[in-house]
């Protein structure tokens, strides 16, 4: 089985019960099919980059859910035949992506757990460094000209 992301908005002008009658066929097209859902969201209504047919908005809604590969045709033909959905998308979650998600989210839950840590805050005993210079940038901008390179110039 592997993990997928489904994205798909659905046309603005349908009430959330016929929003959540869309997601309850897909899910259970999911389902049907082995699959099972890991989680789904109701993101609610967005404005879109560009008008896509006709509609300047529209309600997105996620899925991730567990299926064989056999379940993508089938979901993409229920995709394209459905008049209330306006777009879709589904992503395929390799190994590595849910690894790293998966750390992601553990951090996150340990600084919370913890308390957030002190970013850009200053200890007490960094205040050794305070006393050396900061260096000035070079470069043709920072340049000082020398009297040479003035002469030069003038006699060229």
């Amino acid at each position: 089985m592997r993990t997928y992301e489904a994205l798909y908005i659905v046309r603005p002008d349908l009430d959330d019960d016929g929003i959540q009658t869309i997601a309850k066929e897909v899910e259970s097209l999911v389902e049907k099919t082995g699959g099972t859902i890991v989680r789904s969201e109701n993101w609610g209504r967005r404005k879109l980059a560009y008008p896509v047919k006709k509609h300047s908005d529209g309600c997105y809604v996620l899925l991730r859910f567990q299926a064989p590969p056999e379940l993508l045709p089938r979901l993409d033909n229920y995709f394209k035949l459905s008049e209330h959905v306006i777009r879709n998308m589904v992503v395929y979650f390799d190994e590595h992506t849910l690894r790293l998600e998966a750390e992601q989210q553990r951090r996150k839950e340990e600084e919370i757990r913890f308390g957030a840590p002190n970013r850009g805050r200053r200890d007490e005993d960094d205040d050794e460094d305070d006393d050396e210079p900061i260096p000035m940038a070079t470069g043709r901008r920072g340049r000082r000209r020398d009297e040479d390179e003035d002469e030069e110039e003038e006699t060229e």
